[in-house]
């Protein structure tokens, strides 16, 4: 009987004892944990996830910023120039500025009226100067011999009417070329070595030319000016 009740009083000290381990095993991490420092913030926590918003605030508010600037900046570089003003009855685009050059028109126009202004007062001359019998008989018959050489080929003498110190001559010509080579081969004629002028004359499928040539040593009796 007394060996019963020492078996059981060693099986209860043997369970205190277990207990007893088992209490001290659990408590050890607690009286092990480094304390907690004031102001350390465990990532995950609250506290860490506040302080990251203020951060991610702060470099919003900075971009937001550098935007202005760089807004401004292009604004002023590409601020368009504002537009002339024009006085009151300005035609637009001829403020400022020289007047247009004339055209190739205008100026052919002006070109062929003061070639009629000069043959009009070679006209006047031939229709009311005095006719000079010695020499404008001798010039005529010098003209007519000279358009049945050679030199004349494809040119015929249709009129000459000399006075005293013009004379007038009508021409026909075969083709262009005729045309272009008769002064040069008029004014090789001995005792023609005065002033000419030519203007085309042609009509009815032909071609024509009125030259006017002056007496040697005579100027062609008209208006010099541009």
């Amino acid at each position: 009987m007394r060996q019963v009740r020492w078996g059981i009083l060693g099986l209860a000290i043997a369970a205190v004892a277990a207990a007893g381990g088992w209490s001290m095993w659990g408590a050890t991490p607690a009286t092990t944990r480094a304390p907690t420092v004031a102001g350390d913030v465990r990532p995950g926590s609250p506290a860490d996830l506040a302080s990251e918003v203020r951060a991610l605030r702060a470099e919003l508010a900075a971009l937001r910023r550098g935007q202005g600037h760089l807004l401004q900046r292009v604004a002023s570089v590409e601020r368009p120039v504002p537009a002339p003003v024009l006085a009151e009855g300005a035609a637009p685009g001829l403020t400022g500025t020289a007047p247009p050059a004339p055209t190739l028109a205008s100026s052919e126009a002006a070109r062929e009226e003061r070639r009629q202004e000069l043959e009009a007062e070679l006209q006047a001359v031939a229709h009311t100067e005095p006719r000079d019998r010695d020499w404008a008989g001798q010039t005529e018959t010098l003209v007519t011999r000279a358009f049945s050489g050679p030199d004349f080929a494809g040119s015929r003498l249709t009129r000459v009417d000399c006075r005293t110190r013009l004379c007038v001559l009508e021409v026909e010509h075969d083709a262009a070329e005729a045309r272009a080579e008769l002064l040069p081969s008029l004014l090789t004629v001995n005792g023609l070595q005065g002033q000419a002028v030519m203007r085309p004359a042609d009509g009815d499928g032909r071609w024509a030319s009125r030259i006017y040539l002056s007496r040697a040593g005579e100027a062609l009796p008209m208006t010099l000016r541009p």
